[in-house]
């Protein structure tokens, strides 16, 4: 590059870019030793600040000063071209059906559209739709772009900063002290934003992150002031800093956790000295620099931008169900993909665009002509969709005039109502569900298990010298069994009130964290529910049963030490702590004054998952958890009964039954009302009274 405002190329340094793409390959491409492999956006971050800093520098001790508008047209052309070609290329992809089922969608494009990805995912997490596509494995195609909204927010405030600072320090001394100053606070402020925010504000959030960019810019800045000290000289150990530094990223690489640890409690500003101590290291000949310069290495470098990218959805679009392929065939594939649309962006359209040269504001104009057509595109082709799945509908009571209680259904786009059922006057049937007092199987499929669905006697429901009040724990599966069960309650008042304590997504195992969760909170809102809500409800209520179900949430690979690894149901250790937790729970309910306890086994999913969630179709996860919960139940038999949910209903051959439950999961609220007359009811009451 011959540009005033240009600095001399280092092939390392593209090699450097290399390293950091092929981490977040492995990583999203779910190579089983590389779980931390997302510290290559951290490598990204700081190589940013690094060579932006130094352009910056450069450009102004040559000509005195910063042009603004030429240092915005250059990012523009540099970075605009291939993303906006991206984010085209998902629109046409979902109006073919590609990513029919992603409920996010239009959301997340117009937040890569105009950098605030970031934000978008911070602030957005949690609606009923998130939680379904998490829970069903579902892979939304922009899920990378926060990182490259946050480099963008960088350079859109940064050149400002600069030139303030270059403005008033005139030596290159201060502007190092100032410089280090800065990424010293800001990598201090890191933790402290995860110790108040929380974990996704430390990973997404802009302040927190800025601090490795900042490591960048520092370094930068000591470049330039060591090379003006007369007689300075390569040190002999400079291959040795860059072996360390890289030895540092792929350590963190390897055995960093997915779900916890250093990068989601503000630690990632310091892990950014490992990548500043690669890019000292190759300033200065090496064998590790000739290594990291080989032609094959800087090649990938030179095609990163495309490859980061472009693979997340073409990763997302080529699935293993799509492809019929799995493990490592499946990432061939998926990476050859990514590298020939990667070379061919890079040569039909960034390398085209970034070597044109009009005057700067020609491009700055191209860049909002074009944003506009794309994000006129997405209003147009992109549904504001929300999921095929049914919604998981919870029981919230909402009192009218005193005792009076009405039914509502409410979709979970938030925490679900938890609250008491009063005693309902004789007026309270007109709270009740159309269709919902008749035991006639809901729209159940026409086929051979209607005969003998059909013709099901409804259990014999006792009644008691008072109503039992009973309150409903579990997951989502529980919220929705729960709206008939409150119902049916409803029109019996004077056999059951029913209260709810349940939330998507909370377990009843309280330790350790579920990979695919990604970035949804569900074990925060589980510990509210449990630890604070439960508590009351039973002081306040004094309930005589508490009724128990989870169905996927204690099945699925759970990490719960770093060194050990996701751990499925099949592992001892699993199941030891499984039990350990189930014992728990029942002791702190019969502790609480709570007299019996039904715990139900939760009929098999039948879901369409996809990806990685394919495994919780598996019934031996579940069979797992079965033992685990009739293995606490016969040592207390005389206050915990087992009701087996998922045995009833497989010998009806109802599973599967699509007019039970559409998602494959959740009960449709006629379908829980429909069990609740014909078998639940007369088995949970019985087995309270």
């Amino acid at each position: 590059m011959s540009d005033s405002r240009s600095m001399p190329y280092q092939p390392a340094l593209d090699g450097l870019r290399a390293v950091a793409v092929a981490l977040v390959l492995a990583f999203h491409g779910g190579v089983s030793w590389m779980r931390g492999g997302y510290v290559g956006v951290s490598v990204f971050f700081t190589l940013s600040g690094y060579l932006i800093t130094a352009l910056l520098l450069r450009e102004h001790d040559r000509t005195g000063t910063v042009s603004l508008h030429r240092f915005y047209a250059r990012r523009v052309k540099r970075l605009l071209p291939a993303s906006l070609l991206c984010l085209a290329a998902v629109v046409v992809a979902s109006s073919f059906g590609a990513f029919e089922n992603v409920s996010s969608l239009r959301r997340d494009t117009f937040g890569a559209l105009f950098q605030v990805a970031n934000w978008v995912k911070l602030f957005g997490s949690g609606s009923y739709a998130e939680l379904t596509d998490a829970t069903l494995g579902r892979v939304a195609p922009l899920e990378h772009y926060w990182s490259l909204a946050i480099e963008e927010q960088f350079y859109w405030v940064w050149p400002l900063v600069m030139l303030a600072l270059l403005g008033r320090v005139s030596t290159a001394a201060g502007r190092l002290r100032w410089l280090v100053g800065m990424a010293v606070v800001a990598a201090a402020a890191a933790p402290v934003i995860a110790g108040t925010w929380g974990p996704d504000a430390a990973y997404w959030s802009t302040p927190a992150r800025a601090g490795e960019i900042l490591v960048g810019a520092a370094v930068a800045a000591a470049l330039q002031r060591y090379r003006a000290v007369p007689g300075f000289a390569a040190p002999r150990y400079a291959g040795a800093v860059t072996a360390v530094g890289l030895i540092a990223i792929g350590w963190a690489a390897a055995t960093w956790s997915s779900a916890s640890g250093p990068a989601y409690s503000g630690w990632l500003p310091v892990f950014a000295l490992a990548t500043a101590a690669v890019i000292v290291g190759v300033q200065h000949d090496s064998v590790v620099r000739k290594m990291m310069s080989l032609a094959p290495v800087v090649w990938v470098g030179t095609i990163s931008y495309g490859l980061y990218l472009y693979h997340w959805p073409i990763f997302a679009a080529l699935t293993d169900a799509r492809l019929g392929l799995d493990g490592v065939a499946l990432l061939a594939v998926r990476i050859a993909a990514t590298v020939a649309v990667a070379t061919l962006s890079a040569a039909i359209v960034e390398r085209p665009v970034r070597e044109w040269s009009p005057v700067p504001a020609r491009p700055l104009v191209a860049a909002l002509a074009a944003t506009a057509f794309v994000a006129f595109a997405v209003a147009v082709v992109v549904d504001p969709a929300t999921t095929t799945a049914v919604d998981v509908t919870a029981a919230a009571i909402v009192p009218v005039d005193g005792p009076l209680v009405a039914l509502q259904l409410a979709t979970s786009t938030a925490a679900p109502a938890v609250a008491p059922v009063a005693a309902p006057s004789t007026t309270t049937s007109a709270a009740a569900q159309p269709g919902s007092t008749n035991a006639d199987p809901p729209a159940v499929d026409d086929v051979e298990p209607v005969a003998s669905v059909a013709s099901l006697v409804p259990l014999t429901v006792p009644t008691p010298t008072r109503p039992v009040r009973i309150i409903v724990i579990g997951d989502s599966t529980a919220q929705a069994l729960a709206v008939g069960f409150v119902d049916w309650a409803v029109d019996h008042p004077d056999v059951a009130q029913v209260s709810v304590a349940a939330a998507p997504g909370c377990g009843f195992i309280r330790d350790g964290v579920i990979p695919t969760d990604g970035a949804i909170d569900f074990a925060g809102r589980c510990a509210t529910v449990l630890d604070e809500e439960l508590p009351a409800m039973a002081h306040e209520l004094e309930p005589d049963a508490a009724w128990l179900m989870v169905t996927m949430r204690d099945a699925e690979d759970r990490i719960w030490h770093d060194d050990e690894g996701a751990l499925a149901p099949f592992d001892e250790r699993f199941r030891e702590r499984l039990l350990a937790d189930y014992r728990t729970l029942a002791d702190d309910l019969l502790s609480a004054g709570i007299d019996h306890l039904v715990w139900v086994l939760a009929p098999h999913p039948a879901s369409p998952f996809e990806g990685e969630q394919r495994k919780m179709l598996d019934p031996a996860r579940y069979e797992v958890q079965f033992g685990v919960i009739e293995e606490v139940a016969r040592e207390r038999p005389e206050v915990i009964t087992v009701v087996d949910l998922n045995g009833w209903m497989a010998d009806l051959d109802l599973i599967t039954d699509a007019g039970l439950r559409p998602d494959g999961l959740h009960l449709t609220e006629a379908a829980s009302r429909w069990l609740f007359d014909v078998y639940l009811a007369g088995t949970v009451v019985s087995s309270v009274t």
